[in-house]
């Protein structure tokens, strides 16, 4: 147990470290958290709000455990989607496990060691989503003592099922797929596989409901004590024990289902022990050797061919995204999983007049800043601009020595996060045709967020130079242990999301065409600042210093 505790230290620490970077920029952490304040003051009122609404509508029909179901089924269902993202990478993608397997330790030893990391990352999502809700559903029912107690356990307890689930799926693929013959490629069709199984289950599950069924089935359930919370966590049990776990709290029944539920998570831990002993390293083993391919002169002449300087370095740039598995799932497909998601809901929704509803409730205004609003949120997520020059690692030293200006390999590195963003946008677009949006709104509201974009793009580039990380051994450290895209969402989100907060909320500026040339004003404004400092940052030869 003392080898396991010492490798999972040493792995967070090797994962963390700061040694060989810059200091951190005060400043920008000051700001961030200028921003994070009010963000989590909203998010949390409006959640309690919602949660004692809600309760309050349910208790008379003796359904209010089923906004426990809700919570818990979620948040299994989302830290199962992180899992299978975080798991890829950590355990099989990661170049650094290659130095363990020479040392003395049993392979679930490095399973569990490096398991470490992404359960910080369940843990921090289960902070925002799960505590809360609970405390609010607490509030709203008077919970007594022992319902903070097991919701306390719980909350430790959460992330354990849901990601051996995941790793479990994952260390069969990956032990029984032949995947050695090319390891690139054999990476990014395993990422992409996962993203696809998890948008297939959404589809299955909305194609095979009957709404006229539903309705009678859900009357039947409301007549039942907690029919709803067993209906909705039938098929997957440990959201339902941890929902009688909190329902039950003051009864022995709450200890009972508490019992079972610890007896499930034990049995997790010791099924993903026992499998991560026994197929574990043979699936990292297989991603170990790759093929070797020759192109003839005839390719090679075709690939070889003048372009302008910029596009050349744009082409490069997209090229090592796509190709190197990291950066393609986490600067992609993980951008896209929000997008597919409203697309996904709106093709098989229940119902046949969202339009119509959408439209009905919202004016013009608020249609365009609503989705201006959302999409700008979808692509300030995207982390390609944050690892512009980080991507580079010790190569970046080369760029000295090419004839390039700084300008030309700034626009470059903008431009080409630019367009990944255009993925995101383009799922948008889809959007707006299920939900009918007048044509002039759309219009509008592309010339927007495409010049949004370009903020987002310049101001994350800008962010990645003032402290880069260079000095990496695994494309993970650039997204793990990093808090830039973190603070450049807050920053960003905090500037533009105020700006159309405060348009939607005045009254006196309803015209649309007056709104949108306000928001276009504020965003030119925003990377005529940001160009400022670039070009800064070009007079200082920071460059040259990096």
């Amino acid at each position: 147990m003392n080898k396991t505790w010492l490798l999972i230290k040493t792995m967070l620490k090797m994962q963390y470290s700061n040694a060989g970077q810059k200091s951190s920029h005060v400043w920008l952490y000051v700001l961030s958290l200028l921003f994070l304040v009010p963000l989590l003051f909203i998010y949390i009122t409006f959640m309690d709000q919602l949660i004692h609404i809600l309760y309050d509508g349910l208790l008379p029909y003796g359904q209010e455990s089923l906004l426990l179901g809700i919570l818990f089924l979620s948040i299994h269902i989302l830290l199962f989607i992180m899992s299978l993202v975080t798991v890829l990478g950590a355990f099989y993608f990661a170049e650094d496990i290659q130095s363990y397997i020479s040392l003395p330790f049993h392979p679930y030893q490095l399973l569990i060691g490096k398991a470490a990391s992404p359960f910080l990352y369940l843990y921090v999502t289960t902070i925002f989503v799960y505590l809360p809700i609970f405390f609010s559903y607490g509030s709203a029912s008077g919970g007594p003592f022992l319902y903070y107690v097991y919701g306390i356990i719980l909350f430790l307890l959460i992330p354990i099922i849901p990601f051996t689930i995941a790793s479990v799926l994952l260390m069969f693929m990956m032990r029984f797929v032949n995947v050695s013959k090319n390891k690139d490629r054999s990476k990014i069709i395993a990422g992409i596989a996962s993203f696809l199984f998890i948008i297939l289950i959404n589809i299955l599950i909305r194609l095979n409901t009957n709404s006229n069924q539903m309705i009678n089935e859900l009357t039947r359930l409301i007549q039942e004590q907690d029919g709803l919370l067993e209906k909705m966590t039938s098929y997957y049990p440990p959201a339902y024990l941890s929902a009688r776990i909190l329902s039950e709290a003051q009864t022995w029944l709450g200890l009972l289902f508490f019992v079972f539920f610890l007896v499930l998570v034990i049995f997790a831990v010791l099924l993903f022990a026992w499998l991560g002993q026994l197929i574990y390293l043979k699936g990292v083993l297989g991603l170990s050797t790759g093929s070797k391919r020759k192109l003839s002169d005839e390719k090679i002449n075709k690939k070889v061919r003048s372009r302008p300087v910029c596009v050349a370095y744009i082409i490069k740039e997209l090229r090592i995204i796509f190709r190197t598995p990291t950066f393609l799932m986490q600067c992609i497909i993980q951008s896209l999983f929000g997008p597919i998601f409203i697309v996904v809901i709106l093709m098989f929704d229940f119902g046949t007049g969202l339009s119509v509803e959408v439209l009905d409730v919202l004016t013009e205004k608020q249609t365009l800043l609503g989705l201006f609003l959302a999409s700008f949120l979808m692509i300030s997520t995207n982390v390609t601009p944050f690892t512009s020059f980080s991507r580079e690692g010790k190569t970046w030293h080369t760029n000295l020595f090419l004839p390039l200006e700084p300008k030309q390999i700034t626009f470059s590195k903008i431009a080409a996060s630019w367009i990944i963003n255009l993925l995101v946008l383009f799922l948008f677009l889809i959007v707006t045709l299920f939900v009918s949006i007048p044509v002039e709104i759309v219009l509008i509201w592309l010339v927007l967020i495409l010049t949004a974009s370009w903020f987002t793009s310049s101001f994350g580039t800008y962010l990645d130079l003032m402290q880069p990380k260079l000095y990496w051994t695994d494309e993970q450290e650039l997204f793990k242990g990093r808090f830039i895209g973190l603070i450049g969402f807050l920053i960003e989100a905090g500037i533009i999301g105020i700006i159309t907060i405060i348009l939607w909320k005045t009254d006196a500026i309803q015209n649309v065409y007056v709104n949108s040339v306000i928001l276009f004003v504020s965003l030119l404004i925003c990377i005529f600042i940001i160009n400022k400092l670039f070009h800064r940052k070009f007079n200082e030869n920071t460059f040259q210093q990096l």
